[in-house]
């Protein structure tokens, strides 16, 4: 029997889920009272006791890593960093371009992905045929010359490109973090989550 625990923050609106057995059995961002809500303590123990699970049945810790919002992707890091050390538990990271690349992944079409960094810069990426095949760090004239190079994508993330539909998310389902965190290689026993940062040059 596997419980996962899963965070996501890097969006800037910071969501706890749980994953037992292959099902979602938590998701905070379902509940209008917890949606948003840093305290991760509070939102575990919610779960917990709306799954009726208790802390040392967790098998695993999964955190989104960013890139996104450095503040509150830090703060998910360090709680999954410091439960993990408490229970001798992995914390396997999930990039968050990886989980919104494979949220809207259709196999065809291929995901770009742009989020805000320090103006004028942006995280880029571009997500294909089930993988991240690009990611970078950069000005936002240089995303937008590359996306013109493409025929056809479906847009995630929190920056709008004109002439083009609006993104399409800027989170990932708890069903799709889940998926990534079992599908994953196993990390290593004392495996940490490291926040994406921005390359300040």
């Amino acid at each position: 029997m596997s419980l996962v625990l899963l965070l996501q923050a890097s969006n800037g609106v910071p969501s706890l889920g749980l994953g037992r057995d292959g099902s979602v059995v938590f998701d905070s961002a379902r509940i209008p009272a917890l949606d948003g809500s840093r305290d991760y303590r509070a939102l575990l123990d919610t779960g917990l006791s709306a799954c009726g699970a208790t802390l040392p049945e967790l098998t695993l810790i999964a955190c989104d890593t960013g890139p996104g919002g450095l503040g509150v992707t830090r703060t998910a890091a360090a709680f999954a960093n410091g439960l993990g050390f408490a229970l001798g538990l992995p914390v396997l990271s999930i990039p968050a371009f990886e989980a919104l690349g494979a949220e809207l992944d259709d196999g065809t079409t291929p995901v770009a992905l742009l989020r805000r960094a320090a103006r004028p810069h942006v995280h880029f990426g571009l997500y294909r045929a089930g993988k991240l095949e690009h990611y970078e760090h950069c000005l936002e004239e240089k995303a937008r010359e590359q996306l013109g190079k493409l025929d056809d994508y479906v847009l995630a993330g929190n920056v709008a490109v004109e002439g083009a539909p609006p993104p399409a998310t800027n989170r990932a389902s708890m069903a799709t973090l889940l998926r990534l965190a079992l599908t994953a290689p196993q990390p290593a026993p004392g495996a940490r989550a490291h926040p994406i940062v921005e390359v300040l040059t």
